[in-house]
């Protein structure tokens, strides 16, 4: 019973954060795949997004101050557009863009702004799959809990 509430959780926050527009169809298609590869494929996704993301945003906020390496920005935006695009990030891919359309017109205001949009869209973002996370492992401790319940009620009703 707690089990399928853990689960239907889970689903029902992913399916808010679609509702919400922040991840979209990729985001469900990487949940998908979770089953095809590994269980854990959507937190080392997730984790490994996450770590890049803010190493980027120190390497970005480098490039800006005091002047803009517009080559440098652009280079690592589209790179990061790419990342956000493939783990269905939808609110970070159009914060993402509009930094790449900064970078090219050689805006430095503009490219500030775009840089701070794309910091926190990936902020609220990165809370959501926090929480995201969180509800993931209860769920995983939950079908621990069960699978160690049931081998010692196995265990108890052969040694009786």
């Amino acid at each position: 019973m707690a089990l399928a509430l853990q689960r239907s959780l889970f689903y029902n926050f992913v399916q808010s954060m679609f509702d919400e527009g922040i991840v979209n169809d990729e985001f469900f298609q990487l949940l998908a795949m979770k089953d095809a590869i590994r269980q854990d494929y959507v937190v080392r996704a997730i984790t490994s997004y996450c770590i890049y993301a803010q190493n980027l945003f120190s390497y970005l906020t480098y490039h800006i101050q005091p002047e803009v390496d517009y080559h440098q920005v652009d280079a690592s935006a589209c790179d990061f557009f790419l990342r956000t695009s493939s783990i269905g990030a939808e609110h970070v891919k159009l914060s993402c863009a509009e930094l790449i359309q900064a970078c090219q017109e050689n805006d430095k205001e503009y490219c500030s702004c775009a840089l701070y949009w794309t910091k926190n869209e990936y902020s609220k973002l990165r809370r959501k799959f926090e929480t995201l996370l969180q509800c993931r492992w209860k769920e995983r401790l939950l079908t621990l809990k069960m699978v160690i319940e049931r081998k010692l009620e196995a265990v108890i009703f052969f040694s009786d």
